[in-house]
């Protein structure tokens, strides 16, 4: 269908300026002139009540520039909305969906959430939002620059002071609202009256788990990424402790740049007896697609004697997005694995033995 997209992606949140765990996901689709955006996220700890902005973001001189696209109040524990713009016209700022990076949730709280489609890591310090001020000339009004700071005094505004505030700053001035309303929250309880919120809350209100993210994101998606960024030596957990034989086929260094050593091919049912906390892996979707596919799974060594399991298939936006929900976010590429078009190799993780 021509001007029509639809996409899928991953949310992570980020807690004093590093990536933490997934939270959930957004449903972008482009119809035409018009943007859809679906949040679904589920925070444990999160607070009801608290205003949530949702960003369109454009990297410019190594900067986040957020378009904001609309705002919400979170729930208990979950951040649920749809908010619409325009396909080529983001947040009335000029820029096209296709111009984004990715979109940023921050909440007046201190949240902040977010996830990337270019392929370039988030970083929330490097966040300012874009106000519309900024696209206009300078010198439209032919002020000097004394001029300007001396009608923004009598006005009680410095424009140019918020447009060049930080990601940083804007969570330090969000958790200070935060704090201030969590302040006004325990007056009211000893009071014996409540929030407003919390009288509007329903019972009723449902937190979606993993598992029904998961059966939703397989049903609906056609195309997604992940946020892990993938690469061949991802940081690396401490050398395990020696154990006992191992199961599956010894075979020869499928990557050929003598990375990882020890490489064996194992199938499903081989996860449970390697440990039972990876007995999970033998009913994961993924690892049985891949191995329906290829006929193995990939068990290696690296220098520091971690193991990884590997799952062998192609590399494109939409196997990303579900390696990586099935917990799979590292790709090496493989000249054994041949996909038609695309770069074969196996998605891995670390495991435990």
């Amino acid at each position: 269908m021509a001007g029509y997209q639809r996409f899928v992606a991953y949310v992570y949140e980020y807690r004093k300026g590093k990536k933490d765990g997934s939270s959930g996901y957004v449903r972008v689709e482009a119809r035409d002139r018009k943007c859809r955006v679906e949040v679904h996220l589920r925070c444990v700890g999160l607070e009801p009540g608290s205003r949530c902005r949702v960003y369109g973001f454009v990297r410019q001189e190594g900067l986040m520039d957020g378009i904001l696209i609309g705002s919400c109040v979170t729930g208990r524990e979950r951040i649920e909305c749809a908010l619409e713009t325009d396909t080529g016209n983001i947040g009335g700022m000029g820029k096209s969906l296709q111009e984004l990076g990715g979109l940023l949730l921050i909440s007046d709280a201190g949240g902040f959430w977010g996830t990337e489609w270019d392929d370039q890591p988030i970083r929330p310090e490097n966040f300012r939002e874009w106000k519309k001020k900024e696209t206009e000339p300078r010198k439209a009004a032919e002020k000097t620059g004394t001029e300007y700071r001396e009608a923004a005094e009598k006005t009680g505004t410095e424009p140019w002071k918020e447009t060049e505030k930080t990601g940083t700053e804007y969570q330090k001035a969000a958790e200070k609202k935060g704090r201030e309303r969590e302040e006004k929250e325990e007056e009211n309880q000893k009071d014996g009256t409540l929030p407003e919120v919390q009288e509007n809350q329903k019972e009723s209100d449902r937190i979606m788990t993993v598992e029904e993210i998961q059966e939703d994101v397989l049903k609906t998606s056609e195309t997604g990424n992940s946020y892990q960024a993938p690469g061949p030596h991802p940081p690396e957990p401490p050398r395990p402790e020696p154990s006992r034989p191992l199961p599956g086929i010894p075979c020869d260094d499928p990557f050929n740049d003598g990375y990882f050593t020890d490489c064996r091919k194992i199938r499903p049912s081989d996860c449970s007896a390697l440990c039972r906390k990876n007995g999970c892996f033998c009913s994961n979707r993924f690892v049985m697609y891949g191995y329906q596919n290829f006929g193995h799974l990939l068990l290696c060594r690296n220098p520091r004697g971690q193991y990884i399991l590997g799952v062998p298939g192609g590399y494109s936006q939409q196997e990303r997005f579900m390696a990586n929900m099935f917990g799979f976010p590292y790709f090496k590429e493989c000249p054994d694995i041949h996909i038609p078009g695309g770069k074969g190799g196996y998605w891995y993780c670390f495991i435990n033995i």
